[in-house]
């Protein structure tokens, strides 16, 4: 009975114009269709206070054509890039010696599990009451935050790798510049390209998460003042202008570094290695 459905449906399918066939039968638009159904039914009916997708499609295109959106959003990549780009260094350079060194490895690894058992919030509070408020002092916070997380996913896939070639790279008498850029990196690529992708996400919400709570600029500090004034159609118009944005990262910078980076490997074998983003 269910097999007759599926073929009946993709027969009704398969019936229509191709570009609105391809179309119907991507499930990406699909689920946005269902998604925004169903939000529009709850809208004002079961949950009182939700705005329509209507409202916050006004909202959306409100914020995107004012200039104040592109001084915030500025303002909040900024800080996005450094973070995610510092953390995901230091966390490579920890990584890789971690993987590489008994010794630094027994040094690091407690803070490493110590940095990772303090809850965001708590670690953002601390510092603002060791630094003050600042945007100093964010980036401290999330540095310390986000370093341990991606320096485990880069540890993992360096204690991974394989060691004949480090036998073959000895034989062959590499130098540490040939062992890093020939066998080191290649070998490790999903790895940093998974280390990459959580810095940048796990960045972005932490970000907003500080301007939230201490900042006088940014798309945080935005969110902060229209939850003040209870606009939330502008409060999800705004979040999901940065929700683009981090679909567009996704999809057209990391997807294509990773199809350049990966371009070697088995297609069955380009996929792993990549953790979950946060």
């Amino acid at each position: 009975m269910l097999i007759s459905k599926k073929q009946s449906l993709f027969s009704w399918v398969e019936r229509l114009p191709r570009p609105l066939a391809k179309v119907v039968s991507n499930p990406f638009v699909v689920s946005a269709v269902v998604g925004v159904g169903i939000w529009w039914l709850l809208a004002g009916n079961v949950i009182e206070f939700l705005p329509t997708p209507y409202q916050v499609a006004g909202a959306f295109v409100g914020a995107i054509t004012s200039s104040e959106f592109y001084i915030d959003m500025a303002i909040t990549l900024r800080r996005v890039l450094i973070i995610a780009v510092g953390a995901w260094l230091l966390a490579t350079i920890l990584g890789i010696a971690m993987a590489s060194s008994w010794p630094i490895e027994t040094a690091i690894n407690p803070l490493v599990f110590i940095g990772l058992a303090i809850p965001a919030p708590l670690g953002i509070y601390f510092a603002i009451l060791i630094f003050g408020l600042g945007e100093l002092t964010s980036i401290i916070a999330l540095f310390v935050i986000v370093t341990p997380y991606v320096a485990v996913i880069i540890y993992g896939g360096a204690k991974a790798r394989d060691k004949r070639l480090v036998e073959m790279a000895a034989v062959f008498r590499f130098s540490r510049w040939q062992q890093l850029r020939d066998i080191t990196l290649p070998e490790l690529a999903p790895s940093l390209m998974s280390g990459a992708r959580f810095a940048f996400a796990m960045g972005w919400k932490l970000v907003v998460l500080v301007e939230l709570l201490s900042s006088n600029v940014g798309i945080g500090e935005r969110l902060q003042y229209f939850f003040v004034f209870n606009q939330p159609a502008r409060v999800i118009g705004w979040t999901l202008t940065f929700t683009v944005i981090m679909v567009f990262v996704e999809r057209y910078v990391f997807a294509t570094l990773e199809k350049k980076l990966l371009a070697w490997r088995p297609i069955e074998d380009a996929g792993k290695g990549m953790a979950p983003v946060a």
